[in-house]
């Protein structure tokens, strides 16, 4: 089992991404909205203001996807359908992905 994380920068290619996912067989994530560490300083320190410039691309927010994944076969489909995904814009701030295994994975409350 893997957890699948990855930053998506460009917001607008979330829903094309979750259903892509849910194509492959990832039956679940949880999307977070998240800020970066140099767009919360640039904007809520003054004496870091100049640092807007190096933020992506004055965009305050970003989605963080989380996902279980059992399977190693649809977690590198997953991967590169991710992948796939941002390399049509050629921009280096789409985001990033990584991946962490899991030891232990339950579901919370009674089962159906």
């Amino acid at each position: 089992m893997h957890l699948l994380v990855f930053v998506l920068n460009k917001e607008e290619l979330l829903d094309e991404i979750l259903t892509g996912l849910l194509d492959i067989g990832v039956s679940g994530a949880t999307v977070v909205d998240t800020m970066g560490m140099l767009q919360v300083i640039s904007q809520d320190i003054p004496i870091f203001a100049g640092f807007r410039s190096m933020t992506t691309g004055g965009r305050p927010h970003n989605k963080t996807v989380f996902s279980v994944i059992q399977e190693e076969e649809i977690l590198r489909e997953a991967i590169a359908f991710i992948e796939e995904m941002c390399l049509q814009f050629q921009e280096p701030t789409i985001g990033i992905l990584f991946t962490a295994p899991v030891n232990y994975f339950s579901h919370l409350g009674p089962s159906k």
